[in-house]
């Protein structure tokens, strides 16, 4: 799998730092299943140190070294009385890791960088061996909507007034081309400095629909407890916009 966050880790929190939506429904299963937790795509610690900050067990993991890096440098700065947390690079097809957890989180559609159907089973393989017996999985997928992914390509224009820094008068274009025949996005971020200079990376998605994940899941060993169609945990239908999975470690994969 491609470290293509390499790329642009200095610039992945002016552009994300600000999300918050998610924070609460993680921060809540945390609670409810208890530590340790592991955090699938931990980026640059948006979640892995609140998490921490609210007291609990968190092992990150990512394969981006240079996003861990950020992340590793916020972890210093949190104060006395946070849960432990443990940084480490990996890929998400395959870490072995000697801890069983109680819950396993995968955010911000980090589960959809999976772009063949080996790699999503393998790493919900690797997911079902790191899970305590009867452990919880739950991550966020975005609906693919039909009058979204009825186009081929878009473009779209963030002003530096929209990001976390105005002042560094840093600006985003963002241009998506659309496979549909391999349900792929593939997205290029170009980011426009004040002296002229820019930086691109392009990121990989494979999109999933619901019923399509549900038997990902199931092959799998685990049991879809719940879908919710937002962050908290609203019914799910078509027009949601998001699909948060709730599923539970019950058995043998198949």
């Amino acid at each position: 799998m491609p470290v293509v966050y390499d790329r642009f880790a200095r610039f992945y929190d002016l552009e994300y730092s600000l999300k918050e939506d998610d924070l609460p429904f993680y921060l809540d299963l945390a609670d409810r299943f208890g530590d340790p937790v592991l955090e699938i795509g931990a980026g640059t610690g948006r979640i892995t140190l609140e998490l921490a900050r609210a007291g609990h067990e968190v092992c990150g993991i990512d394969d981006s070294a240079r996003m861990l890096a950020i992340a590793g440098r916020k972890l210093r700065k949190l104060p006395e009385g946070a849960g432990p947390v443990e940084l480490i690079r990996a890929d998400m097809r395959d870490f072995g890791l000697k801890k069983k957890f109680a819950l396993c989180i995968i955010p911000f559609r980090a589960f959809l960088h999976n772009l063949t159907q080996a790699d999503q089973l393998a790493t919900l393989a690797a997911i079902h061996r790191a899970l305590r017996p009867g452990g919880y999985l739950a991550f966020d997928l975005f609906v693919p909507l039909h009058q979204v992914l009825s186009h081929r390509d878009w473009h779209e224009e963030i002003s530096a007034e929209e990001l976390a820094d105005p002042e560094q008068g840093i600006s985003l274009t963002v241009d998506i081309d659309h496979d549909p025949a391999r349900q792929l996005l593939s997205i290029r971020n170009t980011y426009h400095q004040a002296d002229g200079k820019e930086s691109s990376a392009v990121m990989r998605y494979r999109y999933i629909y619901r019923y399509e994940m549900e038997a990902l899941l199931a092959l799998s060993g685990f049991t879809v407890e719940a879908v919710y169609g937002g962050f908290s945990e609203e019914p799910y239908d078509y027009h949601s916009g998001v699909m948060c999975f709730v599923a539970r470690k019950s058995g043998r994969r198949r």
